[in-house]
């Protein structure tokens, strides 16, 4: 023991040393009763610092604890006049800069003792003035060697005398305090095991229970929506699944909470640092992340966002929104389960999806083909939504070299997705050809083909940025199974004609073609385009607005008044115009020979891009 003073101590007082260990005995004896019943460790020290304040006559003590870093912080504290004061000692650390006294117990592993506190220099001087410490005595708690704690004692703004006999007294009980609090830290640490043992074992039967009210609905043919809601009842909070775009494919909220809308991950709160960095870190070894709260654009509340893996690649998301009740650890076990068995879904579904639009091109594939007789095709039509009583066409989309990137069943899937949201139609029937998707589409009543032309533009247009589709041909109407072989081997020629004259201004109707087909099924391409300028050169080299007259008169079928119509001019202004054609061409243009002549002319240059 160590005393930092020179002043002249009174005479030590004469005490028989086994009543003071029986003393010590005594102590811990009560330590140990209050024990059974005191469970927290802070409590327990506090108990050991009273109990050695009561065997010395003073009326304060502090204990501190060493942490794992090494760093000694406090832990419990009782004063006489106040009672408990551990949460002002918890907030201090011993052996700090400055506090020299306190690194000598520790270095040292034995008592010290300051009687003179104000006048000596080791110990820190503002602690000690905060404190009002008169003498102190600083003993260590020592197990195995090592100082695991420190306990300080004291007598309130008073003068306090330490015989031999105290500092004794104070190292004995200290070495018993030691073992003492190391048995109590281990039982401390064997009910923490024990309790997170439980919580594991809750935890497990949770999950558990989870997975089986999963699997029992997957088993039973609940949809992903009916997943979404289970887990929205099992979390008791709004349950959100995204695609990989961040689109809402479900959500579901318990009936407490009266959502009209999703809670959803809007845009603008991807865009924060915080957020972004969060969602970049989700990944196949790290599949959930919490989002934090950003009350700056009026998100207060947290999204744990777990990632959907399908066959290896992030296929969207699934979230639990903090709402009505905060996130708690089960909750990532949950969603870490259910985006498990979402990914499941979703791939199940594709794949059948993937089956029915394979079987879909299967069936308008024998339609085309004719490879099964009429009866069978008929009575297998239902099935895919099609009946063939009703007027069919089909719509070849021709596609160029810049299309070869993307595989047929892509290409097909973008053509009737396309279809299906420009004529508001559920998604069509189609077959991948080499170079081509053949469509099957139903003909509304009270229209023609050709009606279809301006929607059949809109989709080649809108299938631009993804297929490079050269041109889309509309057949004639088809009645029976016996029409589409038919139907569909007039498409590819039309279309095999429009790609010799090198023709790709968008929509063809087959059924405006009319002689032109018969005439180039022969295979004379350049004849064809010669006898077309020949037909209008007299026109082209005399007067161009003749020539505008012409064709408009060869389109409205040679009926004056829809010409004068069509130009926005008198009907006289038509027929003079007419006489001036007759004569540069040698006969009358309103002849049945001269207008199946002009009509074939402007169709090959139509071809031509002329």
């Amino acid at each position: 023991m160590r005393d930092a003073t020179a002043s002249v101590r009174p005479l030590p007082r004469r005490v028989d040393p086994s009543h003071r260990e029986r003393e010590v005995i005594a102590a811990f004896s009560e330590i140990t009763t209050e024990a059974i019943t005191t469970t927290r460790l802070e409590d327990l020290l506090g108990l050991l610092g009273k109990q050695l304040c009561h065997l010395l006559g003073v009326t304060r003590c502090s204990v501190y604890l060493r942490d794992n870093d090494g760093r000694f912080r406090g832990a419990a504290g009782y004063c006489e006049s106040e009672g408990d004061i551990s949460a002002a000692v918890q907030a201090q650390e011993a052996g700090i800069q400055g506090d020299r006294f306190s690194r000598e117990v520790i270095e040292s592993a034995a008592p010290v003792l300051i009687s003179d506190v104000p006048r000596d220099p080791r110990p820190h001087r503002r602690t000690m003035e905060h404190w009002h410490v008169r003498a102190m005595l600083g003993v260590p708690l020592v197990f195995d060697g090592k100082v695991i704690g420190l306990i300080f004692v004291d007598n309130v703004q008073k003068d306090h005398v330490y015989t031999d006999e105290d500092v004794a007294l104070a190292e004995l009980f200290a070495r018993l305090g030691a073992l003492f609090l190391r048995q109590a830290m281990l039982n401390a640490h064997l009910k923490n095991k024990a309790a997170e043992v439980v919580r594991q074992k809750n935890t497990l039967a949770y999950l558990a229970d989870v997975h089986q009210k999963l699997t029992n609905a997957v088993l039973d043919g609940a949809s992903i929506q009916t997943v979404v809601t289970l887990l929205g009842e099992l979390s008791a909070k709004p349950v959100v699944l995204y695609n990989e775009d961040f689109h809402v494919l479900a959500w579901s909220a318990p009936p407490g909470l009266k959502m009209a809308q999703p809670p959803v991950l809007a845009s603008r709160i991807r865009e924060l640092p915080s957020v972004k960095q969060a969602l970049a870190s989700l990944s196949a070894s790290c599949p959930s992340t919490v989002v934090p709260p950003t009350p700056a654009v009026w998100v207060g509340r947290r999204h744990l966002m777990c990632r959907l893996i399908i066959e290896g690649q992030p296929s969207g998301y699934l979230g639990i929104v903090e709402v009505g009740r905060g996130l708690e650890e089960l909750d990532t076990k949950l969603a870490e389960h259910g985006a498990t068995v979402l990914s499941l879904q979703v791939l199940s579904e594709r794949r059948q999806a993937e089956a029915e639009g394979q079987a879909r091109e299967d069936f308008l594939s024998d339609l085309l083909h004719r490879t099964r007789d009429a009866e069978q095709l008929s009575r297998r039509a239902p099935q895919f939504g099609v009946n063939l009583a009703q007027p069919h066409v089909l719509v070849r989309f021709s596609l160029d070299n810049a299309s070869q990137n993307v595989s047929g069943s892509v290409g097909r899937k973008l053509v009737i997705r396309q279809l299906a949201s420009v004529l508001s139609v559920p998604e069509p029937p189609a077959v991948s050809l080499p170079g081509a998707v053949v469509a099957l589409l139903t003909l509304p009543p009270g229209l023609e083909p050709r009606d279809l032309r301006d929607s059949v533009a809109t989709v080649r247009t809108g299938l631009s940025p993804r297929l490079n589709v050269r041109t889309a041909v509309i057949s004639g109407v088809c009645h029976s199974p016996e029409d589409f072989p038919l139907a569909h081997r007039e498409l590819r020629e039309i279309d095999e004609l429009a790609c010799s004259f090198g023709w790709s201004g968008g929509v063809l109707a087959a059924g405006e073609l009319g002689l032109f087909r018969l005439v180039a099924a022969s295979g004379r391409v350049k004849e064809a385009v010669h006898f077309a300028h020949e037909t209008i050169r007299p026109l082209r080299d005399a007067d161009p607005s003749l020539l505008e007259t012409w064709r408009a008169f060869v389109a409205a079928e040679g009926r004056v008044q829809a010409t004068a119509s069509e130009l926005g001019v008198h009907e006289n202004t038509i027929r003079y115009r007419l006489g001036k054609i007759g004569k540069l061409i040698g006969q009358d243009p309103g002849g049945l020979d001269c207008l199946l002549e002009a009509r074939i002319a402007f169709q090959v240059l139509d071809l031509a891009g002329w």
